[in-house]
């Protein structure tokens, strides 16, 4: 083999230099007179033990010291600097043992130990690391006690504690939430950075709105985060209670939904102006309110308008209410859902048991809806009804009967119809309903009387199979008086889950209506069908989509008038078929949407041989507060179509397009605009355009505008416009109350004889606070809290906070319409006490905290407990009642690695004395301490 020559000697000058370089270190190391080695490292909780072994390498003897370096937070238990002595060619071991301090933050950490001779001369130094692992302990402190509202014009103050009693710092992101707060935002952020073993406190202030002042107390949630990622470590719920001497009861804990809250038209007052084109003009009144009563309440609400060409308003939809318990009693406007049409003026009453599962309903209506008519109530068209009801609540299982007599003047008929419904559960899975009507009715010009009914049948359940079915079916006699008369109706409906994200459904239809009258020659007739499926597709990336059919069936005689006799003679019928496709699209941050249909089909043309096609296509989309829509059909869909484009010898089309604005600009301001555009065959161009602002200044105050304006050609080109302009004042959303109430009074005073009764020598207790049915009240400046509307029942009565005067908790029975009630006020002890750590030689290292101890106090057979916290400097003080009492410490607040071996103590609180407690022994637990020996062998 032949090599580079040039190579060959480049390669070997480099071995040599590394050779020599090599040999120089080792000579080198040789010739150190001392060598240090950490021969082991152990760790134990807190402690460090490391073990040092020196070697003499010299001839002679060495004699110098070993001194460690270390952070501040790495404590060692002996001398950091030591002496040591080896003799030549032997070796020493030294020991050092340090304690990692709990405030010592997370990751690496650096530990040198530095030898020096006789002549404190650096000898050499080694390094070793300690690796501290991340310990994250966070946690949410917040005060129990209620925060107090004593002038309304005043800010609330919120504060919570934020504990970091981990090792390393947290970006700290603490947000408050006011639900239903009125002008500012509901949701407030506060940032912090919060260092290890560091206390941080967050403070927020606001000022109530009206809305939240009217509740006796409303709740301010807090919500703690940490990092970028916002993990939540803490939630709190602050109760901030408005403080009064005077006021009325409000059930906070009742489900608000059932209640027409403010801003309802139930419990608001609404006037309002509107102006259509040039010529008509209308005032309206409308709107409601409740008032409690003694006994139940009242209900108002109405409807009052009237035309610039009406003389009499029309007065509709208007009626007062009175229900006590589960009654109520109506006058008024009266409407009510039966086989035949009730409304108008009239009188009900309902009666039912607590449950509301039994309920008997009787009224009487007179079949006109304008209060304010010149027709004399009950002369003409009037209506007598009764109607009980067993299982009302109960879905699976009920009956309920009804009777009616009605006299029609329209008809020239008497009615006496019954009716009665049945609904029962089969097995577990199958739903089913029956229901019945007859009539037997007596017509002026008719002889004798005549009968007639209905009948109607529901049903919905599933199979094993996982096949759903729901299904219905009604028939009426021809000449029945109910409202769907010569009514023939079927339906059916079907689906299943075929995959996991496959579905089909279906259902079909079926309605013929031909109904008749002894009064009348009815020439109405109508036939409708229709039937359809669809298959819900899996969805893909972001689109959801379905495949459908659908039959539509269409037939009557009503049409024959729109053309010639002789090209339309009896029923006109229709019959199309389409197939289409919808889809739905979503951005990945839902701000914007696609929403599209595609169908297509043919119908059978109902005047001519052959087939039409039928095609229509929509696609809408929408972002935030925009949305736009357009669509276009091409041949008839329903027969009304049909024969409007055959007056005009057209196949029929129609364009529709649209786009709206739907934004709050503030809290206080909303608009909403839509413009429109629709073109067909018959009405040619038919632009429109309506616009909708809110104006709220206040939670009680509202303004609106509404304005309208479309154009159509009919004969001539005709603008119609109209505008509303009105103002909507909400009354209090306090919610009324059915049963019977008491105004309760409770004197406060200072009993100085301690005879339990107001007499010669006691003096009323004002600006006291109290809690009376978890609800803050003071004293007035004769010593009384007033409590009005109270629902009959037990309240709790008990001292809001310590003080040197107090009372033991009292339940009290309301049970008439006014009860008093004398709270005699005792002199109360006083109670101090504190924590002591306790610390030995061998025990653990901890950062001792005085603040943040809780204890609990609990005496009266367990009817009184109160909690106090020890402060910074690890003391408490509270003002308790004559009597026993046992305080027990929270162990659960005391800091890692210490204990309390007596926790619960008795004591006992006498009048105007002071009782001291013996501090709290925290004994600091030892750490365990490992011994070794070490020899060196000659």
């Amino acid at each position: 083999m032949v090599c580079n020559r040039k190579t060959v000697c480049s390669t070997g000058l480099s071995l040599i230099f590394l050779f020599t370089f090599t040999g120089v270190n080792a000579q080198s190391a040789a010739e150190e007179p001392v060598t240090l080695e950490i021969r082991e490292s152990s760790v134990n909780e807190q402690i460090v033990s490391h073990i040092l072994k020196i070697t003499n390498r010299s001839e002679q003897p060495f004699n110098g010291t070993v001194l460690l370096d270390a952070l501040p937070e790495i404590r060692p238990l002996s001398q950091a600097e030591r002496e040591v002595s080896v003799a030549p060619g032997d070796s020493s071991f030294i020991a050092y043992k340090m304690v990692m301090g709990r405030d010592i933050a997370a990751g690496r950490k650096t530990v040198r130990y530095c030898v020096y001779d006789e002549k404190k001369e650096k000898v050499l130094c080694r390094e070793t690391y300690i690796d501290i692992e991340k310990r994250e302990h966070i946690y949410l402190l917040a005060d129990y006690a209620p925060v107090m509202v004593f002038n309304p014009e005043d800010s609330v103050r919120i504060q919570v504690t934020v504990n970091n009693s981990g090792n390393t710092r947290e970006e700290v992101t603490v947000v408050f939430n006011v639900p239903d707060l009125r002008g500012a935002p509901p949701f407030t952020e506060l940032k912090e950075t919060v260092a290890p073993r560091e206390q941080k406190r967050f403070t927020y202030s606001f000022i109530p709105s009206g809305n939240l002042l009217s509740s006796g107390q409303f709740s301010v949630r807090v919500t703690a985060m940490k990092g970028k990622e916002k993990m939540i470590f803490g939630n709190k719920t602050v109760t901030v209670q408005n403080v009064s001497a005077n006021r009325s009861y409000v059930d906070i804990n009742r489900v608000r939904n059932l209640f027409p809250g403010q801003g309802s038209a139930d419990n608001s007052l609404t006037l309002s102006y509107r102006q259509y084109n040039s010529s008509s003009n209308m005032l309206q009144l409308q709107g409601g309110g409740y008032l409690n009563l003694p006994a139940g309440y009242l209900h108002l609400k109405g409807n009052i308008y009237k035309y610039n060409s009406q003389r009499t308003p029309m007065v509709t939809n208007t009626s007062l209410t009175y229900k006590l318990y589960e009654n109520e009693f109506t006058v008024g406007n009266v409407s009510e859902q039966t086989e035949l049409p009730l409304y108008g003026r009239g009188m009900k009453a309902i009666f039912s048991d607590e449950k509301k599962s039994k309920t008997l309903t009787i009224g009487a209506v007179d079949q006109n809806f304008n209060l304010l008519s010149s027709e004399p109530w009950f002369a003409n068209y009037y209506s007598f009804y009764a109607q009980g009801a067993l299982g009302v609540n109960n879905m699976d299982r009920g009956v309920k009967a009804t009777y009616i007599y009605q006299k029609n003047p329209y008809e020239k008929a008497t009615y006496n119809v019954a009716g009665l419904q049945w609904r029962t559960l089969l097995g577990k899975n199958w739903n089913i309903q029956l229901e019945a009507h007859g009539s037997m009715s007596s017509y002026e010009n008719v002889a004798g009387n005549k009968f007639s009914g209905a009948a109607e049948f529901k049903y919905n359940g599933n199979l094993s199979s996982g096949l759903n079915l729901d299904g219905s079916g009604y028939y009426s006699d021809a000449y029945f008086p109910g409202s769907r008369k010569g009514t023939v109706s079927l339906t059916q409906g079907i689906s299943r889950k075929l995959l996991n994200d496959l579905y089909i459904s279906g259902s079909i239809g079926y309605n013929r209506t031909a109904p008749k009258s002894y009064a009348y020659d009815y020439t109405y007739r109508s036939e409708n069908s229709y039937g359809n499926v669809t298959l819900s597709l899996p969805k893909w990336r972001r689109i959801s989509s379905s495949l459908y059919y659908r039959h539509q069936g269409e037939s009557s005689p009503s049409y024959a008038s729109y053309l010639d006799a002789e090209a339309v003679s009896g029923n006109v019928r229709m019959t199309s078929h389409r197939m289409g496709w919808q889809w739905r699209w979503q951005s990945p941050d839902v701000r914007h949407s696609l929403f599209g249909t595609l169908e297509g089909g043919f119908f059978a043309d109902p005047l001519e041989s052959g087939r039409s096609g039928q095609a229509k296509t929509s696609l809408n989309y929408s972002w935030q507060w925009l949305m736009i829509e357009a669509s276009y059909q091409k041949g008839a869909y329903y027969l009304y179509e049909y024969m409007m484009a055959k007056q005009r010898n057209k196949e029929f089309t129609r364009f529709t397009s649209s786009a709206s604005v739907n934004s709050n600009i503030s809290k206080k301001v909303s608009l909403n605009a839509n413009i429109n555009f629709t073109r067909d065959v018959y009405q040619g161009n038919v632009p429109s355009a309506n616009l909708t602002a809110n104006y709220t200044p206040k939670d009680d105050l509202a303004f609106f505008m509404n304005a309208y304006w479309y154009r159509y050609q009919f004969i001539n080109t005709s603008n119609v416009f109209n505008v509303q302009v009105g103002v909507t004042w909400n009354f209090s959303k306090a919610q009324p109350l059915s049963g019977k109430k008491s105004n309760l009074i409770a004197q406060m005073y200072y009993d100085y004889n301690a005879n339990n009764r107001y007499d010669n020598g006691d003096e009323p207790a004002r600006d006291y606070l109290l809690n009376l049915d978890n609800k803050a009240f003071i004293s007035d400046e004769d010593g009384k809290v007033r409590y009005s509307l109270v629902p009959y029942g037990d309240y709790t009565l008990k001292p809001m906070q310590a003080g040197q005067w107090s009372f033991d908790q009292k339940k009290i029975t309301v049970s008439s319409s006014k009860t008093k009630i004398e709270v005699p006020l005792k002199q109360s002890g006083t109670l101090r006490g504190s924590i002591r750590y306790e610390v030995g030689e061998n025990s653990i290292e901890i950062v001792q905290r005085n603040e943040g101890f809780r204890f609990t106090i609990s005496g009266n057979e367990g009817q009184f407990q109160q909690t106090v916290i020890t402060d910074a400097y690890g003391r408490f003080i509270t003002f308790l009642p004559v009597g026993e009492y046992t305080i027990t410490l929270d162990l659960k607040t005391l800091p890692e690695h210490t204990e309390c071996k007596e926790p619960v103590r008795n004591f006992r609180v006498k009048a105007g004395e002071l009782n001291q407690l013996d501090p709290f022994v925290i004994e600091v637990k030892s750490r365990q301490v490992n011994v070794r020996k070490f020899f060196q062998n000659n």
